[in-house]
């Protein structure tokens, strides 16, 4: 009686993880762009290196998650959102706090939608912005 009991279990676990393991499988991607990006970023709490990406907007369960493939893989789960005019190319808003670029904002005017990222700065400094486009695939 106890081992089928522990088969029970151990089944139970097995079903578990094969369910949690199949939903990223079943994002489905709403954008795709590449990118240059031409100097050091701070994207969230991930410093990137100057050079090729791709950016994808995936929702799964109700949720958009933005991913960035490049020399390495950046996954951030999209906060609230803005409606955005409907347009081809979409961009990147980034502003210069002390001397370190930090993405602020994420355009994907294809899908109409703007993801606006918290940017911790000094207070009273001003910040410069800085702008990169994107080109979709």
């Amino acid at each position: 009686m106890n081992l089928q009991r522990k088969l029970k279990l151990g089944l139970l676990a097995l079903a578990i993880v094969i369910v949690a393991s199949a939903v990223p499988a079943n994002a489905q991607q709403l954008y795709r762009a590449t990118f240059t990006l031409p100097f050091e970023a701070q994207w969230g709490s991930t410093v990137i290196e100057p050079g090729q990406y791709t950016i994808t907007v995936e929702e799964a369960l109700g949720q958009k998650l933005i991913r960035v493939h490049g020399s390495q893989e950046l996954v951030m789960f999209a906060g609230p959102s803005s409606s955005e005019p409907f347009g081809d190319n979409g961009k990147l808003v980034f502003v210069n706090v002390n001397g370190l670029y930090t993405l602020k904002a994420f355009n994907a005017a294809a899908i109409g939608q703007a993801f606006i990222f918290p940017v911790h700065k000094v207070r009273g400094e001003r910040a410069q912005v800085t702008t990169v486009g994107l080109g979709t695939n």
